[in-house]
């Protein structure tokens, strides 16, 4: 398993990507604390995770809900929220 800091993640996005695609495991750092982990799913996986976990496409309309009322947020709001 790899760990990478955020800015290292920006910074290779595509590679981390290719590496969680081919089965690979990475674990984003924000100032050395464990913040997610990434892994690959198939487009079926992705289905599955919906239909067994209904918290998360409820979260996912409530996110879309406030995104079309309040039209969104900022790139420096997200990164505030996250905590970069």
């Amino acid at each position: 398993m790899q760990f990478l800091n955020v800015r290292e993640l920006r910074l290779e996005t595509p590679k981390v990507l290719r590496k969680v695609r081919n089965g690979g495991r990475v674990v984003i750092t924000n100032r050395g604390k464990p913040q997610a982990l990434l892994i690959g799913l198939s487009e079926d996986e992705v289905e599955d995770l919906v239909f067994r976990k209904p918290e998360f496409l409820r979260e996912l309309d409530e996110a879309r809900a406030e995104h079309r009322k309040k039209g969104g947020i900022t790139l420096k709001e997200a990164r505030k929220r996250l905590g970069l």
